[in-house]
């Protein structure tokens, strides 16, 4: 009796990374951000030509692609985004650095939570923008006030996730570690870090979009370039395709760092989502 073998999968019959870069583009969600966001962007233009949208007030895509690409030609955008990249790396740099070790901590000791946690309720519910002044008066108008004021919007919502993320692990898990004379470095490495990871990463996400509307403000009072030094001199010139420019870089910006975090996500706690 003859039996039926199945046919081998070779490496060829895997599709080919262009192969697979062409399939997400084609995949109907995917398909439909980009079709809505051609329309907005067609809807907009067309509004801007007919005379609908007054381009004063509005501007449209021709003119702030125009202006982004003088600004490119002349070279006077990169001074203002290397400012502001500076700023915001350092700003939020610190409250990772900071925010999750004192989270980690936290959501550990009930002791430590219990006596901190009034002061950081007070912090996460006061307006953080509003310490401008006194950061100003403390570090000085420049570098480190701005540093400051990133850090600030940035390291509360980084550790109450963290936080967050430590109080929900299982703990049966730690409880199983322990019986297996696991010592609270292993415990901590290999049951409570992984376990809360993907609120960390959360955090670091909402954290990132805190950080550039703070470097946004810090330029504005603070500072004599950046971009949000570029778009309120812009916008006391009634330039508003110049403000569009240093939005959308900014937009663009915090959806490419939103991009990141997913992919690290995917990477470091690949398990969430073969659950979804």
């Amino acid at each position: 009796m003859s039996s039926q073998q199945a046919p081998a999968v070779t490496l060829t019959d895997r599709p080919r990374p262009s192969t697979a870069r062409w399939l997400r583009l084609a995949d109907p969600v995917n398909a439909l951000r980009l079709g809505s966001l051609a329309l907005f962007l067609a809807i907009w233009e067309t509004a801007s030509r007919v005379g609908l949208v007054d381009p004063l007030f509005a501007s449209s895509p021709s003119l702030i692609v125009e202006k982004l690409g003088e600004m490119v030609g002349d070279g006077s955008i990169f001074p203002h985004i290397a400012a502001s990249a500076e700023v915001l790396a350092m700003g939020f740099g610190l409250s990772l650095l900071v925010g999750i070790p004192m989270g980690l901590i936290m959501g550990r000791s009930k002791l430590i939570s219990s006596t901190v946690e009034p002061f950081v309720a007070a912090l996460y519910a006061s307006p953080q923008v509003a310490f401008l002044p006194l950061l100003i008066i403390w570090l000085g108008i420049g570098f480190s006030s701005k540093v400051a004021l990133v850090f600030l919007g940035s390291f509360i919502i980084v550790l109450v996730n963290t936080e967050t993320g430590v109080t929900q692990v299982d703990p049966r898990l730690i409880e199983t570690v322990r019986s297996f004379t696991a010592s609270e470095r292993q415990i901590l490495t290999k049951v409570v870090l992984p376990s809360a990871l993907p609120f960390i990463i959360a955090g670091m996400r909402l954290a990132i979009g805190r950080a550039l509307v703070m470097v946004v403000v810090a330029e504005i009072y603070a500072s004599n370039r950046g971009l949000g030094y570029l778009i309120f001199q812009a916008g006391g010139m009634y330039d508003t395709a110049q403000v569009f420019v240093g939005v959308g870089i900014l937009a663009a910006a915090g959806v490419t760092l939103n991009a990141l975090l997913r992919w690290l996500e995917h990477r470091l706690a690949p398990w969430q989502h073969d659950l979804r």
